[in-house]
C-alpha cells in the first residue's frame, strides 16, 4: 500500500501539495479509499495474471506479444519525455490494458486452446466479468471519494519540469519547501529558473545570511546556481568557502584536464 502510505504522508503532503494529498481527512473516507485501493489493486492483478496465464498456454508467442506491447508502449512514452518523467496517464493505459488483454486473453483461450484439459468458456467468462466488475466498481467508489483537486493527477502529463514550476507557484511564501526544489536535478527548474528562482533568491539571499534558517546550510548553497546568488556573497564564499566562479566550466576543464593525464599515459 505504498500509494495510500506516500499519499497520507504529512512530509511528502508539506513538500509537493499538488501531488500529494488525495486521500480524504475524515476517517471513513480514508477507510473507503483504503478498501477501494486494496479491491482495485486485487482485481487489476489478478486479471493481468490470468490473461498472461491463458496467453502463456495458448501460445507463448502471443504471450511474449502482449507483454512486448505493453511495455513497449511504455519505454516509448518515457523516451519521448524523459526516462525519469512518466505522468498520470500511463497509469491510466496499464489499468485499460489489463482488462482489454483479458477479454482478449479469453477470445484466444477459447478458441485456439486444443488439449483435452481446457477450462470451460462459460466459467472463464464468469470469472472475468467478476473481476471486471470488481474493478470497474472499485474504480469508481475510489475516483467518486477522493479529493476532486487531484483526480486529474491519474491522468495528467505533467513533466517534472513543468510540475516542479507549479509547485513553486503553489507555495508562495514557504521558503523552507521551495528551497527542496534547488536540491533536485537542475533539469526541473532550469527552464524557468531564471525567471522564478532567481529573483526569489536575490530578493531574500541577505536576510537568509541574517536570519540561517535551518536549510540555509553550506550544503544547500552549494547546490545553487552561481547565478542565483547575489555577486557580492558570490565573491565571499569564493574567499571563504573555496566556491568556484564558474562550475560548469571548471568542471569541463577537470574533464579535459583528466583525458589529458589518459593520453599522456
Amino acid at each position: 500500500m505504498l500509494t495510500y502510505d506516500c499519499d497520507t504522508s504529512p512530509t511528502k503532503r508539506t513538500l509537493n501539495p499538488l501531488f500529494y494529498g488525495f486521500v480524504p481527512n475524515k476517517a471513513l473516507g480514508r477507510a473507503v479509499c483504503f478498501l477501494s485501493i486494496m479491491s482495485l489493486t486485487f482485481a487489476h492483478v489478478l486479471l493481468l495474471t490470468s490473461a498472461c496465464a491463458l496467453l502463456a498456454l495458448t501460445n507463448p508467442n502471443w504471450l511474449l506479444l502482449f507483454l512486448g506491447v505493453d511495455m513497449g508502449i511504455f519505454y516509448l512514452y518515457k523516451m519521448l519525455r524523459h526516462p525519469q518523467e512518466v505522468g498520470g496517464l500511463p497509469f491510466l493505459v496499464s489499468a485499460f490494458t489489463s482488462v482489454v488483454g483479458s477479454f482478449v486473453s479469453v477470445h484466444l483461450y477459447s478458441n485456439y486452446y486444443d488439449e483435452d484439459e481446457k477450462i470451460d468458456g462459460e466459467t472463464l467468462q464468469t470469472t472475468l466479468g467478476s473481476l471486471v466488475a470488481i474493478w470497474f466498481v472499485s474504480a469508481v467508489t475510489f475516483a467518486s471519494v477522493i479529493k476532486r483537486e487531484f483526480l486529474h493527477t491519474f491522468y495528467d502529463m505533467d513533466t517534472a519540469s513543468t510540475y516542479n514550476r507549479k509547485t513553486f507557484l503553489y507555495l508562495n511564501d514557504k521558503d523552507l519547501e521551495k528551497s527542496r526544489i534547488l536540491t533536485r536535478h537542475p533539469d526541473v527548474y532550469m527552464a524557468w529558473g531564471d525567471e522564478l528562482i532567481k529573483p526569489w533568491t536575490i530578493k531574500n539571499w541577505n536576510r537568509w545570511e541574517e536570519e540561517k534558517p535551518a536549510w540555509f546550510t553550506d550544503k544547500w548553497i552549494e547546490a545553487v546556481p552561481n547565478e542565483y546568488i547575489p555577486f557580492e556573497w558570490r565573491v565571499k564564499y569564493k574567499k571563504t568557502k573555496g566556491r568556484v566562479e564558474n562550475r560548469r566550466r571548471s568542471s569541463l576543464q577537470q574533464a579535459k584536464a583528466m583525458l589529458g593525464e589518459e593520453e599522456e599515459r
